[in-house]
């Protein structure tokens, strides 16, 4: 084909047409997902989120960029995200048992345990829970109060899988809390044949022969756990201030007083580490230390009777009359309070 004019006049034309309808670039939905998957099986799952956020904005719905979105943000501990986008999600796959167990999961971390139990009640008509799931609703009944039922459905999450080890310690938790003690032992001793050097089953394992009238056992059990724990980089604070507890019971107040200041150390703002030790302080006539363990330990937890009784106790020691008068009468109302609440609770 010749070039003339009449060509030229095409070639003209195409072009004008193409500055004025510019060629529409299809989305990157793909490749963000895609992206976002690779990411999130590395554990990357602040750069996940970010790409599945784009993948859903650019394509709604195309993708399960929300329900990937979801998981990467509970990972995140970002629940309040995680419930948005797993909303937003069944908004249009209503029957995803999968975006049903992970929002009654959130939910419950939300400290939100009836609403976590409605929704764990849909996701069971879908897909048969796990015994991770049961696991979870038997502890939306512990936030209810409701040791009984906990009790049940931690029992099941066992049933279902005999090594879940978390079902286990918060069995046996939820045994020791309602007095079922040789309960409490096996759930615990179960939790260490799984996983021998269990710092939080041997600490409650201490606490069972504490109840058992058993001391020379728990005090053993505690310095295991304070042994076990020395190389870790999160230690915990418990087997510290039980130890700390029951050396004060053998009135061994000076003895107790290190690990009570390590409990402080490692949970600062923990009220009830801070009341022991202040009231160890105060055993042993460390007055500057009770008082500053003691007003702190009210400030952090205003309700405490037992903080204020024992601050009462060292503004009397110290003369400060009117300030021990204030906090015995404090304290009068918060039991006052406590014992008018315990009698108007239901019954389960």
């Amino acid at each position: 084909m010749r070039w003339n004019a009449a060509n030229a006049m095409l070639v003209t034309c195409v072009i004008a047409l193409a500055l004025a309808f510019p060629v529409l670039v299809r989305p990157q939905t793909g490749a963000d997902y895609e992206r976002g998957i690779v990411e999130f099986q590395a554990g990357n799952y602040a750069q996940a989120s970010e790409l599945f956020a784009r993948a859903e904005a650019l394509t709604p719905g195309a993708t399960d960029a929300l329900l990937y979105e979801g998981k990467c943000l509970i990972h995140l501990q970002d629940f309040a995200g995680a419930e948005k986008a797993l909303r937003g999600y069944l908004l249009l796959h209503a029957d995803s048992a999968d975006a049903l167990y992970l929002l009654g999961f959130v939910l419950h971390r939300e400290n939100r345990p009836a609403e976590s139990l409605d929704i764990y009640t849909k996701a069971a008509t879908r897909v048969r829970p796990t015994s991770d799931d049961l696991k979870i609703v038997g502890l939306d009944y512990v936030l209810l109060h409701d040791y009984a039922d906990a009790i049940r459905w931690l029992e099941k999450a066992v049933e279902f899988d005999p090594k879940n080890k978390d079902a286990w310690y918060y069995l046996g938790r939820a045994y020791y809390t309602t007095s079922r003690v040789l309960d409490a032992k096996k759930a615990f001793l179960t939790v260490l044949q799984l996983e021998p050097q269990d710092v939080k089953a041997e600490d409650n394992l201490g606490l069972v022969f504490e109840s058992d009238a058993q001391p020379a056992a728990a005090m053993e059990a505690y310095q295991k756990a304070i042994a076990w724990q020395e190389e870790s980089p999160h230690p915990s604070e418990q087997p510290y201030v039980n130890l700390g507890n029951l050396l004060m019971e053998q009135d061994r107040t000076k003895e107790a007083i290190e690990p009570l200041e390590k409990a402080v150390k490692l949970a600062p703002d923990n009220a009830y580490c801070r009341l022991r030790l202040g009231t160890a302080y105060l055993r042993t006539g460390q007055l500057d230390g009770a008082q500053r363990e003691l007003e702190k330990a009210t400030q952090l937890d205003p309700e405490n009777a037992a903080a204020h009784y024992q601050l009462g106790r060292l503004y009397k020691e110290i003369h400060a009359l009117d300030r021990a008068k204030a906090e015995f009468e404090r304290t009068a109302e918060l039991q006052t309070r406590s014992a008018a609440s315990a009698q108007a609770a239901p019954s389960h």
